[in-house]
């Protein structure tokens, strides 16, 4: 399973046309939905460990600070048991918040995608679509840098600033990548001219945009409170 979801991911991402050319018909909530689960709970298990570093390692810390010796190795099992229990009590809230949240993203990108199909009467089912823009989750790992950079801003690496910057040009970065894997998505259904493809596809991509323009207005700045260095 891991080994194919790698192969999958990787095809994906460095070589979207062939894997879009070489996929084979199969039904959406197989082996296309298991790679978005695989997808979404990778990220949801790295940001799970960022909310950990974030969090949890602070406030334990200063739990435990002053103790040392056979204090420090008496408390060291329950220090540790109380860190796995919160661990996987974010993992399941993150988790299952990025498998709702994600799914019904990607099940609306592949509607819109099968609805422009057939406003221009070409061919293509929604089973088709809805495959294609389940594999596209493989995108979704690239969060992984912006996590990393939360970690720098808590541990005064960086500023709140530059992390701002950073999170939304990789943000702008992923957006791109996922228009153009719709597109190619498009195309390798209807057999549509690409450029009928790629302003097909410009619908979920300005969707996505004014997603992200709202993240950061609304959510973002609520975020930098988690990610404050520390004093």
């Amino acid at each position: 399973m891991i080994n194919w979801y790698f192969d999958a991911w990787w095809k994906i991402i460095a070589r979207p046309i062939y894997f879009y050319a070489t996929l084979k018909p199969e039904n959406w909530r197989e082996k296309p939905l298991s790679f978005f689960l695989v997808s979404s709970w990778l990220l949801a298990a790295i940001t799970s460990m960022v909310v950990f570093a974030l969090q949890f390692v602070p406030i334990g810390a200063k739990l435990i600070e002053g103790i040392t010796g056979y204090k420090f190795l008496f408390i060291l099992p329950v220090v540790i048991v109380l860190g796995a229990m919160f661990y996987l009590i974010t993992l399941a809230i993150v988790g299952g918040l990025f498998a709702v949240g994600f799914g019904a993203a990607f099940y609306i990108v592949g509607s819109i995608l099968n609805f422009s199909a057939h406003m221009i009467g070409v061919k293509g089912k929604l089973d088709d679509f809805l495959q294609r823009s389940f594999y596209t989750s493989a995108a979704l790992l690239i969060f992984i840098f912006p996590m990393a950079l939360a970690l720098t801003i808590k541990y005064g690496l960086l500023d709140l600033a530059t992390f701002r910057v950073g999170y939304n040009f990789i943000y702008f970065l992923v957006s791109i990548y996922l228009y153009g894997l719709w597109a190619i998505a498009f195309r390798n259904i209807t057999s549509t001219v690409k450029w009928k493809a790629f302003a097909l596809a410009v619908v979920p991509f300005i969707l996505l945009l004014i997603l992200g323009l709202a993240f950061d207005k609304i959510a973002l700045t609520k975020v930098e409170t988690w990610i404050a260095p520390l004093k």
